[in-house]
């Protein structure tokens, strides 16, 4: 909840705004925190993130990330990564209403965040960061594409092992033939296994098969989606490899000005969400997370 706004706040700079509603942004702040219980500089998700635990009697509910089908949990990359992009635009918020104790105390609290975040979700096995390292200490490593690109992108990663990530994301791309950039990415380059899968249905991407291959490229289990491309793109323009994001932005903007992200397909499906030849496998029509990555031109 507080992300947007603090985003909302350095876009425009109104204090008047901000005067108004520093209270409620801090409010939501000290609720934010609450979620590091032992102090130790990581938000902990309400779920354990086990392999297996999703059993729709227990978890009735989607998890707490954005990719809501796949089993985040305990430890997650993508919100404790959310978390200190917030926390360092409380610092600046803080500021700029002369609560100087609240600026000491967020940037503490996200400089503590930014100091385990990389040894908790480095996976040596793979060299990319995981999605999450579950209660039980498990990584739980899909090569998630926006993961890495947003842990880049907002500086948790650090100088001389961003590159060395990029470049075996870039690897793994290659190695499993994804090409179609005009479709965006997959979130996640090879199968979530059927054990960490929050949904069990096939038309959401659900495995039957334990590896989850029968349903790769399908919705968040490998579906192309421009959503969340923009932190790849942008992860890639920061390090200065200006081809490499090139190749991925032209034909995607070629897609975006031929509608490539909208309507239904024969099946009644929509292109929001592609399997890898383009088949649509879509639900919204038009999902305006998918335009994000028009962003990633400014920073060209």
């Amino acid at each position: 909840t507080l992300f947007p706004y603090t985003t909302l706040f350095r876009s425009t700079g109104d204090e008047a705004w901000l005067k108004k509603n520093y209270a409620a942004l801090k409010g939501w702040a000290t609720q934010m925190l609450a979620m590091d219980p032992t102090g130790e500089g990581l938000l902990v998700d309400v779920s354990n993130g086990n392999a297996g635990i999703w059993d729709y009697r227990q978890y009735p509910k989607h998890t707490s990330n954005w990719w809501d089908n796949i089993g985040f949990g305990h430890l997650d990359a993508y919100a404790n990564a959310l978390a200190y992009h917030a926390l360092q635009g409380m610092a600046e918020m803080s500021r700029r209403t002369n609560m100087l104790d609240d600026a000491r105390l967020f940037t503490s609290c996200a400089d503590k965040l930014r100091s385990v975040y990389f040894n908790t979700f480095y996976d040596p096995g793979t060299g990319v960061l995981s999605g999450w390292r579950s209660q039980d200490g498990k990584q739980h490593d899909y090569y998630f594409t926006f993961v890495n690109g947003m842990a880049i992108t907002y500086g948790l990663v650090p100088q001389d092992k961003a590159n060395l990530i990029m470049d075996r994301m870039i690897a793994k791309m290659k190695d499993v033939g994804y090409t179609h950039f005009e479709y965006g990415l997959p979130g996640n380059l090879i199968p979530i296994r059927q054990e960490d899968y929050m949904v069990h249905n096939p038309r959401w991407g659900g495995p039957k098969e334990k590896d989850g291959s029968d349903t790769f490229q399908i919705y968040c289990n490998g579906g192309a989606t421009a959503c969340y491309v923009y932190f790849t793109l942008q992860a890639l323009y920061k390090l200065d490899r200006r081809r490499e994001a090139d190749a991925m932005l032209f034909p995607l903007l070629r897609a975006y000005e031929e509608g490539g992200f909208q309507g239904h397909g024969k099946s009644g499906m929509t292109y929001d969400w592609k399997s890898w030849d383009g088949t649509p496998h879509g639900y919204e029509g038009l999902l305006v997370d998918d335009y994000q990555a028009l962003l990633a031109v400014l920073s060209r």
